[in-house]
């Protein structure tokens, strides 16, 4: 496609994805070229300048192209040779004519569906920014969307696919590892019915692990609540197992310290 003075190449991707993207502000209308373009074009043609004026060029049908061509032409117009005084050239060069003024005539139509279309593309846009926050205010009778909790915060996402992923414990490990941006987090088995998340987290000072300990002990109750079987206990440690015990640095029992 032509973008002003560039030509990109955009394949299969629709123009509303498009130009939702490129965040286009100024006023546009549009041209529909009809569906059979789409046999050598993608489907935005070209976004370029007509007459001072932003103009979308699209390998769309036009309002015009799905009514029937009876509405507006002579069925077999330009093979009526019988006609006295027929010609074809001067007749074919009206019927363009006519078709221009008519297609003209659809064409803010077409840009004010088009536009329509556009501003739908921006609100999924927003609303996938946003993640799943609509939905969970929609469903849940409560203000955990609220929270001052990061990591529930970042959760609250998932809670629409609860169903699919709750007790996948190899998922759920991948999603903790991005809520929590952490590069490893093992369960290890305490009894038959009690697991143990450990949270690989180097480098945190006393007051970073308090911090961190004090977010977690709140995110585990909320996590265990939606994502793990409720018939077994779970519960978490912070761990730094790269720390050399040496005097002087700054150790932390049970995180970077072990008797």
């Amino acid at each position: 496609m032509k973008y002003l003075n560039e030509h990109l190449s955009v394949k299969e991707v629709k123009a509303e994805t498009l130009l939702a993207l490129w965040n286009i502000n100024e006023d546009f209308h549009v041209r529909m070229e009809s569906i059979f373009a789409r046999n050598y074009a993608e489907d935005l043609i070209s976004v370029d300048y007509e007459e001072d004026k932003l103009l979308v060029t699209l390998a769309r049908d036009s309002l015009f192209h799905l009514l029937p061509e009876g509405l507006f032409f002579e069925e077999n117009r330009l093979r009526d040779q019988s006609k006295r005084g027929f010609n074809f050239t001067d007749e074919y060069t009206e019927l363009k004519k006519q078709k221009k003024e008519i297609t003209s005539f659809f064409q803010p139509i077409d840009t004010e569906l088009f536009k329509i279309n556009l501003a739908f593309e921006h609100k999924l846009n927003d609303f996938f920014r946003k993640g799943n926050d609509s939905l969970c205010h929609t469903f849940l009778d409560d203000n955990r969307n609220e929270t001052q909790n990061k990591y529930i915060a970042e959760i609250n996402k998932m809670l629409p696919f609860t169903s699919q992923i709750r007790g996948n414990l190899p998922l759920l490990i991948d999603i903790l590892k991005n809520v929590l941006s952490v590069e490893k987090i093992n369960v290890e088995k305490i009894t038959l019915f009690h697991f143990r998340f450990i949270i690989h987290k180097e480098g945190l000072s006393k007051d970073e692990y308090i911090a961190m300990d004090n977010d977690l002990e709140q995110f585990f109750d909320y996590f265990k609540h939606w994502f793990l079987p409720v018939e077994q206990k779970y519960d978490y440690r912070i761990k730094d197992f790269q720390q050399p015990f040496t005097l002087g640095a700054e150790l932390i029992l049970d995180y970077n310290t072990h008797l």
